[in-house]
Order: C-alpha cells, then structure tokens, then sequence
C-alpha cells in the first residue's frame, strides 16, 4: 500500500491484531502481531469442540479464573500496542512516500479505539473480578467435605416392592392438599403415602437411554453410581446471611439423582418432623410411634449428648445447653446445634452464640446432615443452602416478561415486566404471612396459570396457614421444578452482577470449584419433566411400617415405576397437571 491510511490500519488491528499492518504493508510483521490472536482462537476453537462441559470445567476452576483475568488484562495491553504500531507503521509509509504526516483527526481517531478497547475489556475484567470473588467465597477450593460425617448407605434390594397403603392410610392422606405437578394414584390425593411415588402409579414409562458415564475420574462422591444433594432453604431475611434470630431450616429436600441413567427424585422433609414416642410431637401425634429422629452418634455419645438426649434422638427437652429447649422438631435442629456447642460436635473455638449467626456454621450443617443420612439411608455428599432473600433475588433475575393483567400476580409496586414464574396455582389463602422483607404480605392465589413476581412465588411456596406444612412442602418441590425449567443462562448473563452478590450473601454449598463441572453434567441428564417425587407427610411414612421402611423406600426409589413425564403444552407457559 503506497498510501495507508494510519486511522484505517488502527482500525483493521482493533478488528483483528496483524490486520493493520498487512494493510501497510508490512506482512512479516502483520504475521507476527496475529500470532498471538490466532493461538487464542485456536484455544477457544478447542474449548467449543470439547463441548459445554469442557467450558465449565475451565472456567469453573478457581485458579483459571485468575489466569483469565491476568490474560484479560495482557491480552488488553497486546490489543492496545498492535493498534498503535499499526497506526504507526502506516504513518511511517505515507511520510516515506510523501513526506507529510497524517489528518488532524488520525489521532483522535485512535485515541477513540483505544478507548473502546478498554470498555471490551474493561467490563469483562470487572464481571470477572466480580465472578472470582463471589464464587470463591461459594465454593471452597477442596470443598468442606469434613463437615458431612462418614456414612455407610443401604445397598438396594433389587427385589424391593413399595408397600401399597390400605383404606385407613388413603383416608389419613386425604385431609392432605392437592398440589399441581404431582399425579397420584387411583383412588388417593396429591400427598401419596411414600411406598407409590407421585406420578409411579401408571405404567412404566419408557426413556431413551443415556450414553454411559464413566465415573472413575469423577469425585469420589459420584463413586457409587449416586448423587444426593440436601437442598435447604433458611428462613433467615438478613442481607448478610443470617439475621439476629439465627437461622432454622425451613425447606429441607433431598435431591438424589442415579448418574447413569439420569433419575432423579425429590424427598421433602417436613418440618414439624419428630420423634413421635417421646412426646416431641405434641398430644396427638399424627407421627407413628417407631419413628425416630436418631442423632449422628459423635453427638450422643459424649456426656453432655448423652444428658441432653438420653435415648440418641432428637427430642423435646427442656435444657439442652445453657438454657437452650428443643421442640424435637427438625426445623429446630440446625439452630440448636449452632448454639450448642458442647453437645454437637464442629465448628472448634466458635461458641454457640457467634456459630448460630454464621451461615457457613459446621456444627449445625454437621447435626442436620448426619441426622438426614441416619434417617434416609443414604450418604449424603453434599449441601446447598439458600436464605430466603436469596431465593427472591433468584427469581427476580429470570428472564423478565410481561404478562397481561389477568395473569399477573405480582406486588402493586412491580413494574409491568418483570422477572418471575409461571406457576400453575391451585387456590391457596393465608392472611398471616411475612415476606423475605418480614412485612405482612396477604397471599390469595387462585386457580390457574399465572407469571408470579418473587415475593409472591416465595410465598406460595412457604404459606402453611391454609393446609399444612405437608402441602407446603408439595409446593415447594413443585415450584423448584419451574426454576429448573424457565432457568435460561443465555438471558440471565445481564444479571450476572447482582445474582453473583446476592448468591455470596445467602447461598452456602460444602462443593468445591472443582465439582461444578460434574454437578453440571450431572444436572444435564436429569429430565425436570419426569422426577420423582416422595415426601415423609405422616401418611407417607405410616405405609412403609418402619425406620428400615422408609430408609429402603429412599434406598430403591429409581427401582419402583418410573414417573410419567408432565408435557409442556404448546403456547400454554405452565406444565399440564
């Protein structure tokens, strides 16, 4: 080029490093300056051909976030300096050619590349910075695993039959609420006793087999063919994690999903769940009495576990630990552990007072875990806890729409688009309950399909006053189904800022940077359309007769019938019932 334009080839090597300089023609130089672009595209090149799970696996590692920032900032720097050489080099040509130096505007030209480079990585940079923190802070490099204690989990009985519950457990689990998304078998409500899974009553079902895994270069949580995630949603409403009432475990969902065949299933445990015989539960048990709430044995065995609860289960008493009562109840266990800690073991040099106002308190994940596996019958590999204003922040960063006003259910002051939910609601009345912000909200849902804002979609998975803690739970199981199935990354990537700070605030899991890219394999295998579901309402847990019937329901679920998939109607954004 006998006459470069210094703006034109500052241009070209914004577009693509080298250009630039071929264009004033200098090649060899132009081929040097794109090396470093072209092995960058060759990296991103490979990264896409591995698939998403090569990404995740990338990105998700905490020392590869570090490294992308630092490359950012470098590869900013590299950028920068082959726009200026190729301005230069260019109005070098045009001064041998003819002796005259570039317009008035060439410089303000590139000054203003420049500065549009810095925003294409300047706003990443911060993202990422943002990303780090806050990931950092949620999963733990090497993971908290210490906190979850050792369990040997029931081998499944292959030739396990679910017990099929008589006229009196029907008729038990009928004052039981019908939620949607659950089909129960002939003849009972939605709230089907434990032994017929919601939705196993019909023929099996047939599903197109997965391509196998192969899991010896897994963690070795997926060592025996089985995930089980205890989701738990805290009913505290501080910004900061935990609020000066401490925190009590308002949703507790066992996740278990089969890892080579991708079947999942939903246990939910109430929170009035008790010991029955020993008067926890109040006059009038609806609990059988041979239901036990037995404590992990590093808790009872001690002298102080074994003065607090005498017979190893968690139970009403009215001293466990300087002053402290117990209900029995399970919601009540994580904040009694906190707070006790010369009973509970964990969380050493942290005295009850300061543990029960940390979210990340081992002591009380340590006595809720190891209570649930005792429990299930399942080893338990690892936890994810949200706080109430956590799951609110979730919501409201879903992909906004803006539903007609017969299907809106949202606060006045809600904007006309919104992020929410389509949820199909049965009706549903509780004029006494507090929202994430513990305002009096007055909740009256209708029947049908409605886009429900975040406050509203809390609330009508948390409002007990109309049935009963055992429909709520229903609710709860069928409402996180809907989260999975309108969780659109793609549209969420504008939010990623405000999700990142609420997640560090309310969010707590015991992985490590290490299983997301596993936990996102796992979690792309499991159809949200066809899960089981169970629960332990007492009419669930009088049909399977025992502790070792309840523990070997859990232990044989993806034995039993599998589900019938609930279709997704065309132009209808709510699920068949």
């Amino acid at each position: 080029m006998r006459n470069p334009s210094p703006t034109i080839a500052a241009l070209l090597s914004f577009i693509f490093p080298g250009l630039g300089q071929l264009y004033a023609g200098q090649a060899r130089k132009a081929l040097i300056w794109a090396i470093p672009m072209l092995l960058f595209i060759a990296a991103i090149v490979w990264l896409m051909l591995g698939g998403s799970n090569r990404l995740i696996a990338f990105v998700s590692l905490d020392r590869n976030q570090v490294a992308l920032l630092i490359f950012n900032v470098s590869f900013f720097l590299y950028h920068v300096a082959a726009m200026i050489d190729a301005y230069d080099t260019a109005k070098r040509e045009r001064t041998l050619a003819y002796s005259r130096g570039t317009s008035r505007t060439g410089p303000t030209a590139l000054a203003a590349l420049i500065a549009v480079a810095i925003v294409l990585h300047g706003l990443p940079e911060v993202y990422g910075i943002d990303a780090h923190n806050a990931l950092s802070s949620i999963f733990i490099a090497g993971g908290r695993n210490d906190i979850i204690p050792s369990f040997v989990a029931n081998t499944p009985n292959p030739s396990y039959v679910p017990p099929t519950p008589n006229a009196s457990e029907l008729a038990a689990a009928s004052a039981e609420a019908s939620i949607p998304g659950t089909t129960p078998p002939s003849g009972a409500p939605n709230g089907t006793p434990a032994g017929t899974p919601s939705g196993s009553a019909a023929p099996a079902v047939s599903r197109t087999p997965l391509p196998p895994l192969d899991l010896s270069s897994w963690p070795s949580w997926a060592q025996d063919g089985r995930l089980n995630i205890l989701l738990v949603g805290g009913d505290s409403r501080s910004d900061n994690g935990l609020d000066t009432n401490s925190m009590r475990s308002d949703t507790m969902i066992l996740l278990s999903e089969n890892l080579q065949t991708g079947q999942a299933a939903l246990f939910s445990f109430p929170r009035n769940l008790c010991t029955a015989s020993n008067g926890s539960c109040g006059t009038g048990s609806p609990y059988p009495s041979w239901l036990k709430i037995q404590l992990p044995q590093e808790d009872t065995s001690t002298p102080a576990g074994q003065a607090a609860f005498p017979d190893g289960n968690f139970s009403y008493t009215n001293s466990v630990c300087a002053g402290m009562s117990s209900d029995g109840l399970l919601t009540s266990l994580w904040h009694i552990a906190a707070y006790c800690s010369n009973v509970f073991q964990g969380s050493d040099g942290i005295n009850g007072a300061d543990c029960s106002q940390q979210f990340t308190c081992d002591r009380a994940w340590r006595a809720l875990v190891g209570t649930l596996q005792i429990f299930t019958g399942q080893q338990i590999d690892g936890i994810i806890a949200v706080n109430l204003n956590g799951f609110v922040d979730l919501v409201s960063n879903l992909p906004q729409q803006c539903p007609s006003a017969a299907q809106r259910v949202a606060l006045p002051s809600t904007p006309n688009c919104y992020g929410g939910l389509w949820l199909q609601t049965e009706p549903l009345q509780d004029s006494a309950y507090y929202d994430s912000q513990q305002q009096l909200l007055p909740v009256n849902f209708q029947q049908g399909c409605f886009f429900v804002d975040p406050e509203y979609s809390l609330a009508y998975a948390r409002s007990r006053h109309q049935d009963s803690d055992y429909a709520r739970e229903r609710r709860q199981q069928y409402v996180l189904q809907q989260v999975r199935r309108q969780l659109d990354p793609l549209a969420m990537l504008p939010n990623i800022p405000s999700l990142l700070q609420a997640a560090a605030a309310n969010l707590y899991t015991t992985f490590s940077d290490s299983d997301i890219q596993y936990l996102a394999q796992a979690a792309s295998r499991v159809d949200p359309n066809a899960l089981y579901q169970d629960d332990f309402a007492p009419s669930s847990v009088i049909a399977l007769g025992s502790m070792q019937g309840v523990r070997d329901e859990v232990t044989n679920i993806f034995s039993t019938p599998a589900p019938r998939p609930t279709p997704q109607q065309q132009n209808n954004p709510c699920p068949a019932k």
